[in-house]
């Protein structure tokens, strides 16, 4: 890296007054916690959900062997339920060692795991933004304003509140701390930073087979920052990623091809599919942004076999649209493309284009990470309303504010959502009074 190049990633912003650096950085993160704590203070008196998958991905034989080598061992080498999570079944055997099947520590924990997201993106955003001859006035707004969302949105409570959910919340803080290093790497271009991104990178698949997605997530890195992508360097040093990642994809579907679960299932055809999948990317960036209605539980609009209602046609054009406008002014809305191309990176794998042997369409945990590109999108664009004109910018602040609260509200309430299985049953309740759910019969719901 040469030396004009090396400058841009030199936080300029630390040459400046250090003193007032780290007051703004300490009043951030006391914010952001305590935001934290007062959205998700319900979830410390939540059970677990023992009629919704809590009793056999939380509660089983593994969590109760304990630490040992041999049950340690089975937890790295075997499948379980079609699922290989190993780090975050150690998660839970940690938690069970020390206080048992007591849901106030698991949840304390899923909730300490979440905190710890909301600082790193906050710390991630902020590194990214000061990588260059940039200005340092305010330079902290863009950051906190991400993680703020990321702290106290809707949508990303059920990954925080559902106990077996928590695959997404621990995956999610070993692939930012991946990302992390490896903006150390590139900085310094010392090699013990660039095997900490793939140690992190495998710890993090190791909780959550989404993780795959990290070396598309590394090159979106190096053209935001501005790396030079002509180098063969930059392409040889992805290759270990790569080749991880069709590994890990190759394990993930031996495990998912174990499960007898989706059996004899019949599969919607190709072009409903893709139809589908463009409804599931417009539905998962809509509540990223607007989250009305959230639910635990989408159905599918039709069984395998039938028509797609007629709405669902638009959906691909809409696409198609959203495309065009990107790639027509993406000179002009630079910050803006970044941030939804690190949503469409991370949402992409859960579109369901391929296969769709869920009962659900869409799954509010699944756009836990991926959230966090239209988060740092939404952040530039308030900081520009904020920046602007004078006359309108009280305006503005007031309607964030009152957006944020929103938020903040919506997210508190969707807490109690999963206090225990009844609470969760009186919202299916509500579900199946308002969509046609033909393939939930099961009698324990």
């Amino acid at each position: 890296m040469n030396n004009s190049v090396k400058s841009q990633f030199i936080p300029q912003v630390f040459s400046g007054d250090r003193i007032q650096i780290k007051t703004i950085n300490l009043i951030v993160i006391v914010s952001l916690i305590a935001c934290c704590l007062i959205t998700y203070q319900q979830v410390f008196d939540n059970d677990f959900q023992y009629k919704w998958d809590d009793q056999w991905v939380v509660i089983n034989s593994y969590t109760e062997e304990g630490l040992n080598h041999y049950n340690l061992w089975n937890v790295l080498t075997e499948f379980y339920h079609g699922q290989y999570a190993p780090v975050n079944e150690f998660f839970y055997i940690l938690l069970y060692t020390f206080f048992g099947y007591d849901p106030f520590w698991f949840h304390a924990a899923s909730l300490l795991v979440h905190i710890s997201n909301v600082l790193l993106l906050y710390f991630l955003v902020l590194r990214i933004l000061l990588t260059g001859n940039k200005e340092q006035a305010g330079a902290w707004r863009i950051p906190f304003i991400t993680a703020l969302l990321f702290a106290i949105h809707p949508f990303l409570v059920q990954a925080v509140a559902w106990m077996a959910a928590s695959k997404i919340i621990v995956y999610t803080l070993f692939y930012l701390i991946a990302l992390h290093f490896y903006i150390t790497y590139i900085t310094t271009e010392k090699y013990r930073y660039y095997f900490l991104v793939i140690l992190f990178f495998i710890i993090s698949f190791g909780a959550k087979e989404q993780a795959v997605t990290l070396p598309v997530c590394l090159i979106l890195f190096d053209y935001f920052l501005q790396r030079n992508v002509h180098k063969w360097s930059v392409w040889l040093e992805k290759i270990p990623f790569f080749l991880l990642s069709i590994f890990f994809g190759i394990l993930s579907i031996i495990s998912q091809g174990r499960t007898a679960n989706m059996e004899g299932q019949k599969i919607y055809p190709f072009y409903q599919r893709i139809i589908l999948a463009s409804y599931t990317l417009i539905e998962y960036l809509t509540k990223c942004l607007l989250p009305f209605k959230l639910s635990y539980l989408y159905v599918f609009p039709n069984n395998p076999g039938e028509p797609l209602p007629l709405r669902f046609w638009i959906y691909p054009f809409i696409i198609l649209i959203m495309g065009y406008c990107l790639y027509r002014y993406y000179k002009q809305l630079r910050i803006l493309l970044a941030g939804f191309v690190f949503f469409l990176i991370h949402i992409g794998i859960v579109l369901n284009l391929f296969s769709l042997k869920r009962f659900e369409l869409v799954a509010d945990r699944y756009a836990y990470l991926a959230a966090a590109g239209i988060f740092f999108s939404l952040a530039w664009l308030f900081d520009q309303l904020i920046s602007g004109k004078k006359k309108l910018r009280k305006l503005y602040a007031a309607m964030i504010i009152v957006y944020f609260s929103g938020l903040g509200i919506y997210a508190y309430q969707r807490t109690f959502v999963w206090h225990d299985s009844d609470t969760l049953k009186t919202e299916l309740r509500h579900l199946l009074d308002t969509e046609k759910a033909h393939f939930l019969n099961k009698s324990d719901y």
